[in-house]
């Protein structure tokens, strides 16, 4: 069984960030992600809000993060990132099973993110992966000379069906409402594109034999039903914390998030959540920022466990000397 000081369970931002401060103490770090670096940012169209990052592909905002995480000093923090699917965890023990490895660490961060909601469409389960999609950007191949419709009507939405536009033979996209909820820059960019959108428009129904052919979507308002001729249905109709395994190891949960304290501690003692699986507000500068508490307050909690087995070091963790961590420990007992 393999050890380590910090292990992470997701690569988007908020793990990514908590990965750079734990590493940045000296502790041995590893990143584990399941599904692909980066999570829900990396297949961002555009990346219009992050500071510092000129509007652009979220990918390459994500790759320079895993650079900084992964890459040996000087040019990063020189922590381990390692694509395995966590599939158990002993809470008590910190023992982490993977689909290839086992590992024991001292301390866990759970950054699991987000998955895509579904909608809850007749035939939507049917289709999965033969005509319907979450992630326009990944599927982007798949849309070529295909009519393609894309459903919700916030940021994301307009980036998938932007991009889905570009290859498209026919793109429309439909929103249950009478107004998108997106940025006034962006919802500037649809009227320049031209993007044909209908409102106050809902998917009823998905039918095919094998594959996606045809949609059934019905005005709100009027209550009129139309038939359409489809190959790709995107559906972005939000985004559900993945708590799976929070579940599972039986962490307290406040609503549909990972109960956290101040420290983004969870109910169980050395395990700490962040970003948007702990209810960070979904942005990434938000979720990176939490991400940076975690790892911060990871450090400090390795230190004091530490201090209290007798056990003294040399420099700074998060900014303090091992005698600080002892006087605050005598203070206090």
């Amino acid at each position: 069984m393999e050890e380590r000081d910090v292990i992470i369970i997701g690569g988007g931002p908020a793990g990514i960030s908590a990965g750079i401060f734990a590493a940045l103490d000296g502790w041995s770090t590893l990143l584990l992600e399941g599904r692909w670096k980066g999570g829900q940012a990396a297949i961002a169209s555009t990346v219009v809000n992050y500071p510092g990052f000129l509007p652009g592909d979220g990918a390459n905002l994500i790759e320079n993060m895993i650079q900084q995480l992964s890459s040996p000093p000087p040019k990063g923090v020189g922590a381990e990132i390692r694509e395995e699917r966590v599939i158990d965890i002993d809470p008590d023990k910190k023992e982490i099973i993977t689909t290839k490895n086992q590992y024991q660490a001292k301390a866990i961060v759970l950054a699991t993110g987000s998955e895509m909601k579904k909608l809850g469409a007749k035939g939507e389960d049917k289709f999965i992966g033969r005509g319907v999609s979450y992630y326009a950007r990944r599927d982007l191949e798949k849309f070529a000379n295909k009519n393609v419709l894309v459903v919700g009507g916030g940021n994301s939405t307009a980036k998938s069906a932007l991009l889905a536009k570009t290859v498209a033979k026919k793109l429309i996209m439909i929103h249950r409402r009478e107004s998108l909820r997106t940025y006034p820059m962006m919802t500037r960019r649809l009227e320049k594109e031209g993007l044909e959108i209908w409102f106050n428009t809902e998917l009823k129904e998905i039918k095919g034999k094998d594959k996606v052919e045809r949609v059934i979507v019905v005005n709100n308002k009027t209550g009129e039903e139309k038939e359409l001729e489809m190959d790709w249905v995107v559906i972005c109709a939000g985004t559900a914390p993945n708590t799976e395994l929070a579940r599972k190891i039986g962490l307290k949960l406040k609503g549909d998030y990972i109960e956290v304290d101040e420290k983004l501690m969870t109910s169980k003692q050395g395990i700490f959540a962040c970003g948007e699986v702990a209810g960070c507000i979904k942005h990434l500068i938000n979720c990176a920022g939490q991400g940076a508490e975690a790892g911060m307050a990871v450090s400090e909690y390795l230190a004091r466990e530490l201090v209290k087995a007798g056990k003294m070091f040399k420099g700074a963790k998060n900014g303090k000397y091992a005698d600080e961590y002892l006087k605050e420990l005598n203070q206090s007992s």
